[in-house]
């Protein structure tokens, strides 16, 4: 059986995801995850809800002191999401 070069599945499933026109929701949850590995388990279990506009992320809490430990770090998170992403897909984050 012969061996499947890991770098053409990458692009096989790159294309395939692009013509099934999915692109905007794997961004999106890549960015959702990548924002729950940098805020913490602590900060993780607070969020309400996560929504993704226009590169705008907008984060809903229950707990005032995980939103301001966001608001102290989500300038970090911004840099760090957009140089992991290769790309500027992350302009702000609003916090409420």
């Amino acid at each position: 059986m012969e061996r499947i070069n890991p770098e053409k599945a990458e692009k096989a499933i790159k294309l395939f995801v692009k013509q099934l026109g999915l692109e905007s929701g794997f961004k999106q949850y890549r960015i959702m995850k990548m924002f729950n590995e940098m805020a913490g388990e602590s900060v993780v279990k607070h969020i309400k809800k996560k929504t993704l506009r226009e590169r705008k992320l907008f984060v809903f809490f229950d707990s005032s002191v995980a939103r301001n430990q966001i608001f102290m770090q989500r300038t970090a998170i911004i840099q760090n999401i957009n140089q992991q992403y290769g790309e500027y897909i992350l302009e702000e984050i609003i916090l409420k």
